[in-house]
């Protein structure tokens, strides 16, 4: 057979996640919004993972994220699609052949409330601060660099920055800044609160009270792996709004069920529900986890495998003026050649 399109490979992987009720109870009728949404974010040969972004209380629906690791140089976007961002994704290309590895740059659209045109972009740049001023240019926010630079020179030891966001669809046009706790940190505010609340102070975020200390150091002695936003207004200053996220990336799908039924995924599950900030809905998720590979045909007449694969991301919880929001899960729809 021949290897799938990027669109075949989206539409088989949504179709996995989705069957068996889940549509419905998940995602709702999104995908009417993000599958022509997904298309526009296809550029060059890349197959871009796609993360579904969906709460777990509340109306079933979803947002979009399109991410790629790589682009071949001199890629374009076909005609009305890119949002607008070929410059950025110029610019990004250009990083294969300097050298830069584990980095990524992409979409994020809140189709659930109907956004299909202003589109969030990020750059993951794992550390290598050293392209966040270029990322920002390529985007004509260049002016927003020095906010960045501040904001990293507060950041405590622990909290290293791995990604930063832009979004011009929403109030205040936040950039966010997000990353991945250290074990000894995360382990540090599991343990006691007041370290987290030191943290706060030095990062210049206000937005909190005992009661989300104390939330928040729960939510992080049963998480295995901790990732952290937060967004800085036009103004600088940090906004009210704190991002903690539980990483599932080690959770293969093999080990899913194990996960969601008796291990670490279980037990923020039963948490969040008790806080009223989940339903019984994230019982389905374990059953969208997905990995196969299969065989294909290349053009030259040569074999070659294909990987297929719905995996765990993150379960979320967002603060907002120190109240949480209703938890968020993600799912990674991954596909491509292997090796």
């Amino acid at each position: 057979m021949d290897k799938p399109t990027q669109m075949l490979a989206f539409d088989t992987l949504y179709y996995i996640a989705a069957k068996d009720g889940r549509e419905e109870a998940l995602f709702g009728n999104s995908i009417e919004l993000a599958r022509p949404i997904f298309e526009k974010t296809l550029i060059g040969s890349s197959y871009p993972a796609a993360y579904l972004e969906f709460p777990l209380l509340g109306e079933p629906r979803f947002d979009l994220l399109s991410g790629h690791e790589s682009v071949e140089p001199g890629a374009k976007f076909a005609p009305g699609a890119g949002f607008g961002r070929q410059a950025m994704f110029d610019w990004f290309s250009s990083l294969k052949d300097a050298g830069y590895g584990a980095i990524g740059c992409g979409f994020e659209l809140d189709c659930s409330t109907g956004e299909t045109e202003r589109a969030a972009v990020y750059l993951q740049q794992r550390g290598q601060h050293e392209l966040v001023a270029p990322f920002l240019e390529s985007v004509g926010e260049a002016g927003r660099t020095q906010d960045y630079l501040d904001a990293l020179a507060r950041m405590p030891e622990g909290w290293p920055p791995a990604y930063v966001g832009l979004f011009p669809g929403r109030e205040g046009t936040p950039l966010r800044i997000g990353g991945y706790l250290s074990i000894e940190t995360k382990d540090a505010c599991a343990a006691d609160p007041a370290a987290l609340g030191r943290a706060f102070a030095a990062i210049g975020f206000s937005a909190y009270d005992d009661a989300m200390l104390a939330q928040c150091s729960e939510f992080m002695a049963l998480a295995p792996a901790v990732d952290f936003q937060f967004d800085i207004m036009t103004d600088g200053r940090i906004g009210d709004t704190f991002g903690l996220s539980l990483s599932f990336s080690k959770t293969t799908p093999r080990h899913a069920h194990d996960c969601m039924e008796s291990g670490y995924g279980a037990r923020l599950m039963e948490r969040l529900e008790n806080w009223g900030l989940a339903d019984e809905r994230w019982r389905l998720i374990a059953d969208a986890a997905f990995a196969r590979y299969m065989g294909f045909t290349r053009e030259d007449g040569s074999e070659g495998r294909f990987a297929l694969c719905v995996l765990f991301n993150y379960a979320k919880v967002k603060f907002v003026g120190g109240a949480p929001r209703p938890a968020k899960f993600y799912l990674k729809l991954v596909s491509g050649e292997v090796g």
